[in-house]
């Protein structure tokens, strides 16, 4: 009896480590993964369903290195809400299974020209098997969609109210800021120099609000207006009669050609920093004042007066 339920014993362990335990039970070595149910065909479906595979060549704009203080300024390259940012390079060719379905797919492209500028160029692009489908981002196209993302840094108050004193705010004026960060320009306008109106506008939710926190705290919140928009969607500025800029050169030219259109004669453009091509400014002036770190720095400020037709 002792030996007859040793062998059983034995015989039930052995049946347990071949079906269960990587034997011939389940047909897969050990430490393979069993096999999806639908077998080999899964690995083609994507998440909608089957896929179709599409090579893609791609001719990119050229993304400045991420600064060390900011590794997350990278270049991002999408095919249908998928990433294949890398490897990154000027000019790729990249293979992508699209559901089967489509005929057309959005293609998203991330990059910095430079540290302080974030472009999103998107494109919808017809498919088509059998050969390359050459998209070349390098140059907007006019059914392109593109967001133009400049970094936030605020303008030391200082800057602030030398660019206020070369626009000549005074009491008659509505003043606009494009991209308004904090407030600031709006709210000294209003509050230092007695504009009657002064409206930000920012891309960002968060900073939106914030604006409006501190209109309220310094007591002009009665006569600012702050809101969230895209700057190269705005289609008219004839409300205002100055308008204050630190943007960068890319938002700059975006913007300029609906401020030379829209603003009337005698309406002030001072930008800090950044120009606008071949649109020279009526004056340029030069100051030194202490940056956000309390340390001395030189800044430029650029007037564009418009003039009558």
């Amino acid at each position: 009896m002792y030996r007859l339920g040793s062998a059983l014993l034995l015989w039930a362990l052995l049946s347990l480590v071949l079906t269960g335990c990587g034997g011939k039970g389940n047909g897969k070595e050990e430490g393979e993964k069993p096999a999806p149910v639908g077998g080999d065909k899964e690995k083609d479906k994507g998440p909608t369903g089957p896929t179709k595979k599409y090579e893609f060549s791609f001719t990119l704009p050229a993304s400045e290195a991420a600064p060390t203080y900011a590794k997350e300024r990278v270049s991002k390259l999408t095919i249908d809400g998928r990433d294949h940012s890398e490897p990154r390079a000027d000019k790729r060719t990249v293979k992508a299974a699209i559901p089967a379905a489509k005929t057309k797919v959005k293609v998203e492209f991330s990059f910095w020209p430079n540290t302080y500028t974030n472009i999103v160029r998107g494109r919808e692009v017809a498919l088509v098997e059998g050969k390359a489908i050459a998209v070349d981002f390098t140059k907007k196209e006019k059914t392109d969609s593109e967001l133009i993302k400049p970094i936030y840094v605020p303008t030391p108050n200082a800057v602030v109210e030398e660019m206020c004193k070369l626009a000549k705010v005074g009491k008659g004026d509505v003043v606009y800021d494009v991209g308004c960060g904090d407030g600031r320009m709006v709210i000294m306008a209003v509050k230092k120099f007695g504009a009657k109106k002064g409206v930000g506008i920012d891309i960002r939710e968060e900073l939106v609000k914030k604006c409006k926190d501190n209109a309220k705290t310094e007591g002009v919140d009665d006569r600012t207006e702050f809101r969230a928009a895209d700057a190269t969607k705005i289609e008219d500025f004839s409300e205002a009669s100055v308008v204050l800029l630190y943007l960068g050169d890319y938002l700059n030219l975006a913007l300029r050609p609906t401020l030379q259109k829209t603003l009337k004669p005698g309406a002030r453009v001072v930008s800090h920093r950044f120009l606008m091509g071949d649109w020279k400014p009526d004056r340029t002036v030069g100051l030194k004042a202490k940056n956000l770190s309390e340390l001395p720095e030189e800044y430029k400020l650029h007037l564009w007066t418009i003039k009558k037709p």
